[in-house]
């Protein structure tokens, strides 16, 4: 996991959301920050931030129980798009 990448998913909880996660290992499910709602727009701004779609069909909300978890998430669908551009270009 970045440090960065989760720094900035810090940043836009805090920024865009209006929610302060104390710590990166935070369960944002148990500590009622992430519901339904929220977690919709989200995806939508990690979508944006990131400029990597995020497919429905690779949603597991477990994923998305920590700013730690989604960082890594974002990592691998950053690594999919990196592999897939270069065997594009092969």
């Amino acid at each position: 996991m970045s440090a960065s990448r989760a720094q900035q998913i810090c940043e836009l909880f805090e920024t865009e959301l209006d929610i302060v996660v104390p710590d990166i290992t935070t369960d944002l499910i148990e500590e009622g920050l992430l519901d339904s709602l929220v977690f919709v727009d989200l995806i939508v701004r990690l979508e944006s931030l990131f400029d990597v779609p995020i497919p429905v069909a690779e949603l597991e909300f477990d994923q998305f129980r920590t700013i730690a978890g989604i960082a890594e998430f974002i990592g691998s669908l950053d690594a999919d798009a990196a592999t897939s551009d270069q065997e594009s270009a092969a």
